[in-house]
């Protein structure tokens, strides 16, 4: 295996390790959420605090995009909410239809984490290509060989 095939294998796992993270945080915010305020409120704030948290960890560990130049970050942050944006409008939108549709059995005591699974399985891989092609691209960042 060479060094560059390599690095594509370091980046998939290190994109998947943070976004194994992200879930977490996000159905552990809609689970405390839900409870609390409606379910699409719940959705859509749980939605916000993983696009945040994606943000830097993707930008410093997975693609180490290490530039703070304030236009650089601007940019970045700007394409990535844009990109986070659709798909945050598809799962505040996807999860309740599919509830609706039949995927309404609670797991784990917790109403529409079945729908609100399938829906991250899909996004996930959606905001994976749309990061890797439209906000930290290869020549637009700065690499770094290991952290």
């Amino acid at each position: 295996m060479n060094a560059k095939s390599s690095s594509k294998y370091r980046e998939f796992i290190l994109y998947t390790t943070v976004g194994v993270s992200a879930t977490a945080i996000n159905w552990i915010t809609y689970s405390v959420l839900v409870a609390l305020v409606p379910m699409i409120i719940a959705n859509a704030m749980s939605w916000a605090i993983t696009v945040i948290y994606t943000f830097v960890t993707n930008k410093i560990y997975v693609f180490h995009s290490l530039s703070f130049e304030r236009k650089i970050v601007c940019k970045e942050l700007i394409t990535f909410l844009a990109s986070r944006g659709v798909t945050g409008v598809l799962e505040v939108v996807a999860q309740p239809q599919l509830y609706a549709m039949g995927m309404d059995q609670p797991l784990f005591g917790v109403e529409g984490l079945e729908a609100k699974i399938t829906v991250c399985v899909i996004l996930s891989i959606i905001n994976y290509i749309s990061t890797k092609l439209f906000v930290f691209r290869e020549n637009d960042t700065k690499t770094m060989e290991s952290i």
